[in-house]
């Protein structure tokens, strides 16, 4: 009785169906995917190119961010 209790549950095991695996694509929000805005100012003086160089420093340093947050959205789902 004892070996049909263990060689039992080895056979019932082999009519399960197959484990099919699913790529499931990362879920990256839609706040990343919205680009950063660029300024399209004209400089006229000295303080005018401190100004646009500001913004486009805080432009870079968005696109830098949303691109560092995809990134770690397809490492934390394995991609």
């Amino acid at each position: 009785m004892r070996s049909l209790i263990l060689t039992l549950p080895i056979f019932l095991a082999a009519c399960d169906p197959r484990t099919e695996y699913v790529t499931v694509a990362p879920f990256v929000p839609a706040e990343l995917l919205v680009p950063c805005p660029i300024s399209d100012r004209a400089a006229q003086t000295y303080r005018d190119l401190a100004v646009l160089a500001t913004e486009h420093l805080r432009s870079a340093e968005c696109a830098n961010g949303k691109v560092e947050a995809i990134g770690v959205t397809l490492i934390e789902a394995g991609a």
